[in-house]
């Protein structure tokens, strides 16, 4: 039987996925334990403070990459990538940013398609409903982080990789 890697991406995801149902896998709060989590919605929350606290940040009460890295929503990021992409997605996600005054999710990914590589970039509303797809740059470092932060001055980021 031949696997697509965007099926081995989702049995790795749903892998780990149980795996925190569980408790197994690492903690949460591995890096920094007993620390509370960070709420991003807080006035005057810090980039600094999330890199201090990540992945152990929440959204008005939920847990970020509960919100952000569930199989629908990467699935529907990947999926509006691919539409405006003309083909198959393939690529890996590595960018996640809030940008409070608007209250959307920017999700970045690196992207490989028959042009090349290239940033996709998808603003997502708190729900997982894609709102604009962005491609652009030669990928999300440094050249999509750059298009991001443009189209966002007001972004806190939330996760580089």
């Amino acid at each position: 039987m031949k696997v697509s890697k965007r099926q081995l991406r989702k049995i790795i995801r749903e892998s780990i996925t149980e795996q925190h149902k569980t408790g197994g896998g690492m903690a949460r709060d591995f890096f920094n334990p007993g620390q509370a989590a960070l709420e991003i919605t807080e006035p005057g929350v810090t980039e600094a403070q999330i890199s201090d606290h990540w992945p152990n940040v929440l959204y008005r009460g939920q847990d970020v990459m509960d919100l952000m890295y569930d199989d629908k929503t990467m699935e529907i990021a990947e999926d509006a990538i691919s539409y405006e992409l003309g083909e198959e997605f393939e690529g890996q996600e590595s960018y996640l940013g809030w940008v409070p005054d608007q209250d959307v999710f920017i999700m970045g990914f690196d992207v490989w398609g028959d042009a090349g590589m290239t940033a996709g970039i998808v603003t997502l509303d708190p729900r997982g409903r894609v709102i604009k797809t962005d491609l652009g740059g030669d990928g999300m470092y440094p050249s999509g982080r750059r298009i991001v932060k443009k189209q966002y001055p007001t972004i806190l980021e939330l996760r580089l990789d």
